[in-house]
């Protein structure tokens, strides 16, 4: 059975709606972690506040790899640390509010 893709997520009963196909998301202290399906030039992973006010998207920061010939797609794969495999074997740890590396490693 095949599960609809979903454009909201749902934050203390409020329906937050992002436009875009939802791939995964987190609450992490206070931080909505939301990562998205690729689509040229925007963000695949978005960190907002309670507030909806945007932390950090990974198409800022240098760690998250970027390539020329396909979009990336995260998920995240762990909350504590907030965790992504970034590529085949890697795993990124990253601090949920700023987005900051914290540790990246071969892990398979």
């Amino acid at each position: 059975m095949r599960l609809p893709i979903r454009t909201t997520i749902v934050v203390n009963g409020e329906e937050w709606d992002f436009e875009r196909d939802i791939h995964t998301a987190a609450l992490i202290d206070g931080t909505v972690i939301v990562t998205f399906f690729p689509r040229e030039g925007l963000p695949s992973i978005v960190a907002l506040d309670m507030d909806r006010r945007t932390l950090w998207r990974d198409i800022d920061l240098p760690h998250f790899p970027r390539q020329e010939d396909h979009l990336t797609m995260y998920s995240i794969s762990g909350e504590e640390p907030l965790s992504f495999y970034i590529s085949e074997g890697y795993l990124l740890e990253v601090e949920a509010k700023t987005g900051e590396l914290l540790d990246m490693r071969f892990v398979k």
